[in-house]
């Protein structure tokens, strides 16, 4: 008889082996860890590196002029590009024809021209253009008094109309000779006031834009304006001023 063998046994892994196994995924994420850690510290100082070198490009460029920012016409460095009086006073100095910008009287023709629908029919005359004329108590922004026309113009710029202004402003102008209305808004929108019939077919109404148009045409047509006008610049500025706050 056969003496029978011993019985086969499967081994298991030894608890000192499996430790060993979780040691070594614990380095291997130890190692891994540090590498991205050392690629993170690369990018970081890569990237500092970048950064004082754009810090130091911008402040040469800023030293010498050439990197700017900011308004570049006169009346938004001093915070008032809308300001309403402020372009009362502009508009009044462009209107008068004796004014240093060389423009004569071509910017009161062409807002004659708006307001009547024809060009005139002999040269314009301005004996004078008044800021804020008062009558009954109520203010019209501009009057240009000439010797054919009177031009009453209202500006408006960011404020709203006073109740009755445009029926009022109608009522204490229309006995003047052969008087035009003309109602200045950034949109060229209508008078909310002019509730008579008479003051609503008086009104004109025109844009900022469309003005800024007009004083371009007539600075590109003013002979005077390119040779001894001394205030075209002035112009030109606020020019400039209009494009950026109107459009």
């Amino acid at each position: 008889m056969r003496r029978a063998g011993p019985t086969p046994t499967t081994r298991t892994p030894s608890a000192s082996l499996a430790l060993s196994w979780g040691e070594r995924f614990r380095k291997m994420d130890r190692d891994w860890s540090g590498v991205l850690r050392r690629q993170e510290e690369a990018l970081l100082s890569d990237w500092r590196r970048a950064m004082s070198d754009m810090q130091s490009q911008h402040d040469r460029l800023v030293a010498s002029g050439r990197w700017v920012t900011g308004p570049s016409d006169f009346l938004a460095i001093i915070d008032l590009a809308r300001h309403e009086n402020t372009h009362s006073r502009v508009l009044k100095w462009l209107l008068t024809p004796t004014a240093r910008h060389g423009l004569g009287c071509s910017l009161a023709e062409r807002l004659v021209e708006h307001c009547a629908g024809k060009l005139p029919s002999q040269p314009l005359s301005v004996r004078e253009v008044t800021f804020s004329e008062w009558r009954h108590g109520r203010e019209a922004d501009l009057v240009v008094w000439g010797e054919t026309f009177t031009l009453i113009i209202e500006n408006k710029v960011d404020a709203g109309e006073q109740p009755d202004q445009a029926d009022d402003l109608y009522a204490n102008f229309k006995s003047e000779t052969a008087p035009l209305f003309l109602f200045l808004t950034p949109d060229g929108r209508e008078p909310h006031t002019a509730n008579n019939p008479n003051a609503q077919r008086a009104f004109r109404c025109i844009s900022w834009p469309s003005v800024r148009r007009m004083i371009e045409a007539a600075l590109a047509e003013s002979p005077s304006a390119s040779s001894s006008a001394t205030g075209v610049s002035v112009v030109e500025n606020y020019l400039r001023t209009l494009k950026e706050q109107f459009g």
